[in-house]
């Protein structure tokens, strides 16, 4: 049956309950039509439902059938592996088919504006084109097995704290080239099917209700026809989210339906357009009835082997003296975690894994292991911290598993602070008294304050939430079997004072200010105004070396829709096997806005053997230069000089090539003659120097006058005709 069809068989009171859920997990749908509900699920990490359907709110694992639990997006992220991230969505939207799943509940594509932000676990960087390129592959996995995907939460929702009423204040360009950025990619190049607001306000309208957003973002800018949802109870004019573009009301039955009926009645709300918003529900349908893997099974322990390789590639090496690979056999086990693992963030991201992997039985299989709690929780005592001297005495090294813990970073609050917990602190004073090496495993979900650990560590390896395949990872990659090669998808800065937004997140107030993110955000911050940090953007350390050399462009000048292609060769220079992320960054060297030092702009992944050489290729687009303008409020190129660093981490740049961007398309376009005349030297420049050579140049006391009183001035020195003076001015304004 057509849509239109479809429509006009349907009741006021059928279309009226389909703008909202039928419950907690399904929409639409009609037993008189044939039309089937569509069942919606979390999450990011892993399909997450119910022995009973249609499911309740609870997050009892009793109640819950088991599935792969696999890394946090975090880590995720921090493979750099794009084929992998799509294998990651490949066999989630397996799992969805075994389970009935209509719509995966994922990916989050909010970016991490400060490292306390409570649900950072659940996204992936703090960088757009990463967060992008990541959802991307994600989005495209999942949907190759005819499984939707709806991409969260649209948007500015930075914050846990009051996220359900803080208005996010933020100008055109910030929104644009930053917060929306992965949103656009992924719309762009991954189609997903439907897409979730967010709790907050964006410049005085909720999300769910925003013109701004929807219309004339989403439906009008970028031309999207997938449906949109709102967050769980994020509706809070009904009437508003449907007049501005929403498509369902999550989860139902609405609260306000009373409120469509007397709309409907007074004519502030027209059939017309609940039939508008219902169409894009009624496309999702289409599209479901198309997929032929429903309920197909599919192998739950060879998917976890797969959640495993994530885990390997996910790992960061942060810090090595040399200790690993492990070749000791007699360690001391330190640490709660180890026996019973942090391995997600919960909220709405928590599962019952299938498989969960113990990191103390997986060592004990492979070393002579003593073991002592240490903590629990976030807190020790006497009698445990003795327990630690006696497990250490006869060891030669000591493994100290440490992070967050559920009480520090989960959805729905803020952290705190940065700090490990005040017990975990005490527990390691202890233990690096003890004179002997401390590898330490981190388990947390953004970055920590290392401050009283690092110094007295032998290595360090930052593992994240790994899932329910963290331990047999975990070992594989002390002992050398893997070779590390996760880099880090945001900074870790020295301490919460050094960030950008401290003092100041979580607002906690009625709103929040974006303006100013451009360069007050990630290590965008800290590389633009050189500040220190502990561990730098896209950094992680590898048992092997590798060397870089012969980068190469094919033009150095870019024209118009031209692709700038560059290579490079990379040499595995050490004697172990392993995996290098090669990093593009571009500098914009003069800009007409304030603009970030350098910019990730390309990435590649590839395995190199000892005494290895292979060579990558990049093709850069005018995506890789291009800057968000007020004027055109669009994408546009500012033609000028650009340097191409090619860098194993944002601090670490190996190689760099400058090239040279020319466009016909104007850049500026609201320079007036009121404005001084530096601003022409500046921003047109070719204009500026024909009046220079034709006539003469301008002392620096000139430059700072409005530019109509220095040019009749001109016209009066060289006695130009009004014609002559005329031709002057549209050649300066053109």
């Amino acid at each position: 049956m057509k849509k239109l069809d479809i429509l006009k068989e349907l009741t006021i009171e059928e279309k009226v309950n389909w703008t909202s859920g039928n419950n907690m997990w399904y929409l639409i749908g009609s037993k008189r039509l044939e039309i089937k509900e569509i069942l919606v699920a979390d999450g990011p990490h892993g399909v997450r439902v119910y022995n009973e359907r249609p499911g309740h709110n609870t997050l009892n694992l009793i109640d819950l059938a088991p599935s792969t639990l696999f890394p946090s997006a975090r880590a995720m992220a921090s493979t750099f592996n794009e084929s992998l991230i799509f294998k990651v969505g490949e066999t989630i939207g397996k799992e969805c088919n075994m389970h009935d799943v209509d719509i995966l509940l994922a990916p989050g594509l909010n970016l991490k504006r400060s490292p306390l932000g409570g649900r950072n676990f659940e996204y992936y960087s703090e960088d757009p084109y990463l967060t992008g390129r990541t959802a991307i592959n994600f989005i495209n996995g999942v949907q190759s097995t005819g499984v939707g995907t709806c991409i969260k939460h649209f948007a500015l929702n930075e914050q846990e704290n009051q996220r359900r009423f803080i208005n996010s204040i933020v100008d055109e360009r910030t929104m644009n080239e930053l917060y929306l950025k992965p949103f656009e990619m992924a719309i762009k190049e991954a189609n997903p099917w439907s897409v979730m607001t967010s709790y907050n306000k964006v410049n005085g309208h909720y999300s769910a209700e925003s013109t701004e957003l929807i219309k004339d973002t989403l439906r009008t800018k970028w031309n999207y026809k997938g449906a949109v949802m709102s967050d769980w109870g994020g509706v809070q004019d009904k009437v508003k989210s449907i007049k501005n573009g929403l498509n369902v009301e999550m989860p139902g039955p609405s609260e306000f339906i009373d409120d469509v009926y007397k709309a409907l009645e007074d004519g502030t709300l027209t059939e017309q357009e609940i039939d508008e918003s219902l169409l894009p529900l009624l496309d999702l349908t289409d599209k479901i009835a198309l997929n032929n893997n429903k309920l197909k099974p599919t192998n739950l322990t060879e998917n976890h082997l797969i959640a495993r390789k994530v885990a390997e590639e996910a790992i960061v090496l942060l810090k090595n003296n040399g200790i690993l690979p492990l070749k000791l056999t007699d360690i001391a086990v330190i640490g709660e975690f180890a026996a019973t693992p942090r391995i997600n963030g919960g909220g709405s991201a928590t599962l019952k894994p299938f498989i969960l992997e113990n990191p103390l039985e997986e060592l004990r299989k492979e070393f002579n292991v003593s073991y002592a709690k240490g903590y629990i929780e976030d807190d020790t005592n006497a009698q445990l911290l003795e327990e630690v001297k006696n497990a250490v005495q006869d060891k030669e090294v000591i493994i100290y598993f440490t992070g967050t813990t559920k009480n520090l970073e989960v959805e729905g609050k803020d952290r705190e602070h940065m700090n490990l917990p005040k017990g975990h602190l005490e527990v390691f004073e202890v233990l690096r008294h003890l004179n002997k090496p401390i590898i330490v495993i981190l388990n947390n979900g953004s970055a920590i304050d290392l401050t009283n650990v690092e110094e007295y560590t032998s290595a360090i390896l930052e593992s994240w939430f790994l899932g329910g395949a963290n331990a047999v990872a975990l070992v594989n990659v002390l002992k050398g079997i893997v070779n590390p090669s996760g880099r880090l998808s945001e900074t870790f800065p020295l301490c919460i004072q050094n960030t950008p937004h401290y003092g100041v997140f979580p607002a906690k107030e009625g709103s929040v200010n974006y303006s100013g993110d451009i360069i007050n955000s990630g290590y965008k911050y800290y590389d633009t105004h050189k500040y220190p940090v502990r561990y730098p953007f896209g950094y992680g350390l590898s048992y092997t070396t590798f060397t870089y050399s012969n980068l190469q462009v094919d033009k150095e000048v870019i024209k118009d829709s031209q692709l700038l292609n560059l290579t490079v060769d990379i040499t595995n220079t050490g004697s172990l096997e392993g995996k290098e992320v090669v990093q593009i960054y571009v500098e914009d060297i003069e800009s007409y806005y304030p603009h970030p030092k350098k910019e990730l702009v390309a990435y590649k992944k590839l395995n190199l053997k000892p005494n290895e050489t292979k060579t990558v290729k990049f093709s850069l687009d005018e995506n890789a230069f291009n800057v968000y303008s007020m004027m055109h409020h669009d994408f546009k190129v500012e033609p000028g000089e650009f340097n191409i660093h090619v860098a194993k981490n944002v601090n670490e740049v190996v190689l760099s090539i400058k090239v040279t961007y020319t466009t016909k398309e104007p850049f500026i376009t609201e320079l007036s003659l009121a404005h001084p005349l530096k601003n022409f030297g500046l921003y047109k420049k070719e204009q500026a120097e024909k009046i220079i050579n034709k006539y003469r140049a301008f002392p620096w006391y000139e430059i700072e006058e409005p530019t109509l009183r220095v040019l009749k001035r001109i016209k009066k020195e060289f006695k130009l005709t009004d014609i002559e003076f005329q031709d002057m001015l549209d050649e300066l304004l053109k």
